[in-house]
């Protein structure tokens, strides 16, 4: 099954978090051995010695290429993957189940979704951080009319991804809703498990900042050109 799957990580100073990440990808049942693809935006800290270690430690399957801002790297990666799938996942995300490359290729070939994400829930203690995040996924599963899969877990077929046109490599965020919104509905499906990032961004950006950003990005959904505008979320 591995073969059937790639997984494609964009990176950029990340030494404090792809360690884990990597390891929870390790941990999936019937997936030992998979691909990944780390796009690495020439990180200056000691990213690649994390990456290096949790291949000696997991037995990795992992390649790094080159990166860019976000958008670039997600792309420069998928132009890499050959598999019928792929599956894309932010570099300080944890994939909190074992079974979720499982559920989502299980769902993927017999219900022929096109798109598959999870639902996400915060590794901080922190209640407000715990709050933003139930109330994302509120919003992702009752809010809005076409699909919205994050960053943390975009699973998709690989052609109708390169159909719909790839990550739009000229906006500075949500480059993933915008994408994911033009999958058709019935193609789409967000899994029970869950995958978890901490609060690191509601810390530089504060709470109130990064819910104005959430409301600003839902008001502003229809207009491409807003999300051209550099919000600093990927600084």
């Amino acid at each position: 099954m591995k073969s059937e799957l790639t997984v494609i990580i964009p990176c950029k100073n990340e030494e404090a978090y792809i360690y884990r990440t990597l390891e929870s990808i390790s941990k999936q049942i019937n997936y030992k051995g998979v691909r990944i693809i780390v796009a690495d935006n020439f990180s200056t800290d000691n990213t690649k010695l994390e990456i290096s270690r949790a291949c000696s430690d997991f037995g990795l399957n992992l390649e790094i290429v080159e990166g860019g801002p976000v958008s670039v790297a997600r792309n420069n990666g998928a132009t890499r993957a050959t598999t019928p799938y792929i599956v894309f996942i932010d570099a300080d995300a944890v994939l909190l189940d074992r079974r979720i490359f499982s559920f989502s290729m299980m769902l993927a070939k017999r219900v022929k979704y096109k798109l598959i994400t999870c639902k996400t829930k915060s590794l901080s203690n922190s209640w407000r951080s715990k709050l933003i995040f139930c109330f994302f996924n509120f919003i992702q599963a009752h809010l809005l009319k076409s699909p919205f899969s994050t960053g943390i877990y975009f699973f998709t077929e690989r052609d109708e991804f390169n159909r719909l046109g790839r990550f739009d490599e000229s906006v500075t965020q949500s480059e993933d809703y915008l994408l994911s919104k033009k999958y058709n509905r019935k193609d789409f499906t967000i899994l029970k498990q869950y995958a978890g990032q901490d609060d690191r961004r509601f810390k530089k950006m504060g709470y109130t900042g990064f819910l104005k950003l959430i409301v600003k990005n839902y008001l502003n959904r229809k207009d491409v050109g807003y999300f051209r505008k550099d919000t600093n979320y990927w600084a």
